[in-house]
């Protein structure tokens, strides 16, 4: 437990507008005030989960005031099981930045008809992984054959995938399973789809061990990389208001690099502030953000800096590994990504 904070008049009128969780969040109080007062250009954030530490950096900006720095009043829209798809919120004109989970979410919206370019991405890897258990360890695709598989629906074609890559029979039983890992544990199924970042730290908390009691595989690991946590807007709203997503960007790009300083920060926030109302634990926020660190890095962000997407990762591997798992079509990668807007956040840097 922490100590009861000191609330400002902004947060608590921030936090309040958390309550509805979705759409109802009334307009205006999930705001970072910009200088310059009526001046401010307003963004309206959809994030594709619940307002957790899963979004560090975005809290981080807004808390030390980068985007008011950037002449920008931002509002977040929270998303989870309840809520509507972020991409669906920006198609119906409710925001002007969705932050889905997932990447084939934004394929999807795009193969639906609408013209979204992703500029960023929070994750270089996506946290999607399998959980096993030290009887009957999962580390290869090998592994899941003749396997009792307990996950969320939707999941299947990518196991099929990674075993179809592997060249070995896709040959399992799928156990349909909530968002925690207790059937697991209790011996209903033999592996449990997860987040890297989530569901391992239950097992954790029951003192177990990573690599002795337990085991965490990616789907990446697997051989099916993907990004996660996307950011994208409609192209012509976009191609409008370059300027003011450039500045967006630089002001989260910092929060994010602050993240990395000390991952208890971001998580006090989570926990406190923006998303007060969730019940949320702080060991586990703080271990949580501790665990999605390795997951928004790569050899790309070393150079470059965070939350860059590659081009020729997207077309080739990425887009190889969801032709596996039978997503189609896949848009012309050329046509749906820009990295022109970090390029101008960076100017040849790798931190801003």
């Amino acid at each position: 437990m922490t100590d009861t904070p000191t609330w400002s008049r902004r947060r608590l009128l921030r936090t309040a507008a958390f309550a509805g969780l979705g759409l109802a969040a009334a307009p205006g109080l999930l705001t970072a005030c910009g200088g310059g007062g009526g001046d401010a250009a307003t963004v309206r954030v959809a994030l594709g989960w619940i307002a957790n530490v899963e979004f560090a950096g975005f809290w981080l900006a807004q808390d030390r005031g980068y985007y008011e720095e950037e002449g920008l009043q931002v509002e977040f829209i929270p998303g989870g099981p309840n809520a509507p798809q972020p991409t669906a919120t920006l198609a119906a004109g409710g925001a002007e930045i969705a932050v889905p989970v997932a990447l084939q979410a934004f394929l999807s919206a795009v193969n639906e008809g609408n013209d979204f370019v992703t500029y960023a991405t929070m994750f270089q890897s996506a946290p999607s992984a399998l959980l096993s258990l030290a009887d009957r360890p999962v580390r290869t695709a090998a592994d899941l054959v003749g396997a009792r598989v307990l996950g969320q629906q939707g999941v299947q074609p990518y196991i099929e995938a990674a075993m179809r890559l592997a060249g070995v029979p896709t040959d399992y039983t799928f156990i349909p399973a909530g968002f925690e890992p207790s059937p697991l544990l209790e011996g209903q199924g033999d592996v449990y789809t997860c987040f890297a970042t989530n569901q391992p730290i239950y097992l954790e908390q029951q003192g177990m061990v990573e690599g002795t009691d337990f085991f965490v595989t990616t789907y990446e690991e697997m051989g099916l990389p993907q990004y996660a946590g996307m950011l994208c807007s409609d192209r012509a709203w976009l191609d409008a208001n370059r300027d003011t997503v450039v500045r967006f960007m630089r002001a989260t790009v910092r929060g994010w690099q602050d993240n990395a300083a000390d991952p208890a920060v971001a998580a006090n926030l989570a926990v406190t502030d923006f998303g007060a109302d969730l019940g949320l634990d702080l060991e586990q926020q703080i271990r949580e953000n501790e665990l999605q660190l390795e997951f928004t890095t790569s050899e790309l962000t070393e150079r470059s800096g965070l939350l860059r997407i590659d081009p020729d990762r997207m077309a080739g591997p990425i887009y190889e590994a969801y032709t596996a798992a039978g997503v189609a079509p896949l848009p012309e990668v050329g046509t749906v990504v820009d990295t022109s807007i970090l390029d101008d956040v960076f100017e040849g840097q790798a931190t801003v």
